[in-house]
């Protein structure tokens, strides 16, 4: 598990940070804290709430991401889960929940406060989320779909034990690795070096096909990816849903590991958590999706 740890600390490191604003608020009886990219322009602005993985925190996440839409306009935001997790919903084997934090009202206090200041729209707001910041991102769309204009979740998929009932569509993106050491590709248990339980998740293909039917798609195109580094191992494919209320899409990473991709790693990543696609940059294509969306 340290090495684990070390190895995501090292892809972190290997980027610059930016400034940010610390903000604390008590919440539950604890101590919470977010930071805050502040852009210049109109307000009320569209935000994006960016959530680490396990073990990471958000300056972490900001130099692996390195998003730049606070220049754009936007209102960056980084929420830090407690000893640094979320409460994703995830059940164990014992079908105990795995976390306890009211994460979820956590994030709604936050947006609730940066609206009350004018500083963010919340009919504007975007979720992403990298391994367990993703699957929290997939807890706010399935018990708080108000929260969000739209998502894009990277390396996960849909936990079990996770309640999502019914719900709006919500314009959605995911970036998967079918050779994820970590969450399979196929289902099932999360893989990690220790031995404790961290739950289990469903298949790639069960996940899009629950969003799909969601958002009221029908089937999907696949497109190729053009392969521009061959030398990364990985090839990409882009599973685009057709007919949707929402928008749907899949990248589906061949060969790529528990990686986000477009950021070259040191090679201890690669040993520990797999390849890292550097066909497709991930902050590019999340950017690119919400952008998008805004235009609509």
């Amino acid at each position: 598990m340290r090495l684990l740890l070390a190895a995501l600390l090292l892809m972190s490191l290997a980027l610059p940070a930016a400034a940010a604003g610390k903000i604390e608020i008590v919440h539950d009886g604890e101590t919470r804290r977010f930071y805050v990219e502040y852009p210049a322009g109109p307000r009320p602005a569209p935000a994006i709430v960016v959530l680490h993985g396990a073990g990471s925190n958000p300056n972490q996440m900001r130099r692996l991401t390195r998003f730049a839409l606070h220049e754009r306009g936007w209102v960056e935001i980084y929420p830090e889960g407690i000893n640094r997790e979320w409460n994703d919903g995830r059940t164990g084997a014992d079908g105990k929940p795995l976390h306890r934090a009211d994460d979820l009202g956590f994030l709604r206090a936050i947006l609730d406060r940066l609206a009350a200041e004018g500083l963010i729209d919340p009919a504007r707001v975007f979720f992403t989320g990298v391994s367990n910041g993703g699957a929290m991102t997939l807890r706010v769309i399935c018990q708080a779909p108000e929260l969000v204009a739209g998502a894009a979740v990277v390396i996960m998929n849909q936990p079990v034990g996770m309640e999502c009932p019914d719900g709006p569509p919500v314009p959605l993106l995911f970036i998967q690795s079918a050779d994820d050491p970590l969450i399979p590709f196929a289902g099932g248990p999360i893989t990690l070096p220790s031995k404790a339980d961290r739950g289990s998740v469903l298949s790639a293909g069960e996940t899009l096909a629950r969003y799909a039917l969601r958002n009221r798609c029908g089937a999907w195109e696949e497109i190729a990816i053009t392969d521009h580094f061959p030398g990364d191992g990985t090839r990409v494919r882009l599973h685009a849903y057709r007919g949707c209320a929402q928008p749907l899409f899949q990248y589906i990473i061949d060969g790529g590991g528990h990686t986000w991709p477009g950021n070259k790693n040191h090679r201890w990543v690669r040993k520990l958590l797999g390849r890292t696609s550097l066909d497709i940059s991930a902050t590019f294509e999340i950017e690119s999706f919400f952008t998008d969306l805004l235009r609509r």
